[in-house]
């Protein structure tokens, strides 16, 4: 599935979706494994998939009106980056 920045003209797909059901809706989450050689050149990645989670305006093309998006920050084997993907996992889904 290809997702394109709000506003703007770049796309890409992300690696992973997961999908989640929980009481009240059902949660498409967008995860994108990132090396180090790329964390700068995709960081417009990363900051549309922070907007996904963080925007309340944006309207979902589907059949279903109880879908919420979440976008996670970039999962890396850096340790830093390592544990910041892992306080935003728990942050949005736990």
């Amino acid at each position: 599935m290809k997702i394109v920045e709000i506003n703007g003209t770049r796309g890409f797909m992300p690696d992973f979706l997961l999908y989640l059901q929980g009481e009240d809706y059902t949660y498409q989450v967008f995860l994108e494994p990132k090396g180090g050689h790329l964390q700068l050149e995709d960081k417009w990645k990363e900051d549309f998939l922070m907007a996904l989670s963080e925007n309340e305006n944006i309207e979902v093309l589907s059949e279903n009106k109880e879908v919420r998006l979440l976008g996670m920050k970039f999962f890396s084997n850096d340790k830093d980056k390592k544990q910041a993907f892992r306080a935003d996992f728990k942050n949005k889904l736990l």
